[in-house]
């Protein structure tokens, strides 16, 4: 088991949920190429409402109901600024409409088998 705690990042990727990056859904893309560098894990939230990701004039929900085929998805990783920043030149050239940041994070627990 490893277990890493102390000063970290947090990379946010905001996206559209149907965007595809090559022949995959780019969040899997996304997600996978952080595995194969060896970060210590991912979380993908689909968003329940939101716009700006995909087009200005794209909108998900009204009433209640989603309208829209571009549900907002956010891909996030905790991990040493070392790591993040090894990913984010890899990111940047696969998101072609969405946002990137990457805020400092004091790591209370990150462990994993």
């Amino acid at each position: 088991m490893s277990t890493y705690e102390g000063k970290g990042k947090i990379l946010r990727i905001f996206i559209n949920e149907n965007t595809r990056y090559e022949n995959i859904l780019l969040y899997e893309a996304i997600v996978k190429r952080a595995f194969e560098q060896g970060l210590a894990g991912s979380m993908v939230f689909r968003g329940v409402e939101g716009f700006g990701f995909c087009c200005p004039s794209c909108r998900t929900r009204s009433e209640g109901m989603t309208i829209s085929s571009c549900q907002p998805m956010v891909i996030e990783f905790i991990d040493t600024e070392t790591k993040l920043n090894e990913l984010i030149p890899v990111v940047r050239g696969m998101v072609k409409t969405g946002a990137i940041i990457l805020q400092d994070a004091d790591i209370i627990l990150n462990r994993f088998e």
